[in-house]
């Protein structure tokens, strides 16, 4: 993953190798996500994706990727995986309800 920026990248170079920071500018969200800065905003605007909620208005890259698990079905939307989801439903069944 590539998040070094004209005005970030000497910042992050002091991590080790392989690792990276949690918290990302609003550039490097986009382009995490594989958006522009504007398509994010207007991701962001219809409940997408997450605002800024680490100091310096920074994105979680954590929430980032729980959102993009929850978009891509991966993760229902009350936080259940697709395996939890056809638990609780066969359980339902086992039940009669």
């Amino acid at each position: 993953m590539i998040l070094h920026s004209a005005k970030s990248g000497a910042r992050y170079n002091c991590l080790p190798p392989g690792m990276h920071p949690r918290g990302l500018n609003l550039e490097q969200a986009a382009a995490f996500v594989g958006l522009s800065k504007s398509g994010y905003n207007k991701g962001r605007q219809m409940g997408d994706y997450p605002g800024p909620t680490l100091p310096g208005r920074r994105y979680d890259i954590r929430l980032l990727q729980a959102a993009m698990d929850r978009l891509s079905g991966i993760q229902g939307n009350d936080g259940s995986t697709p395996l939890e989801q056809w638990r609780a439903t066969r359980a339902r069944s086992a039940t009669g309800h």
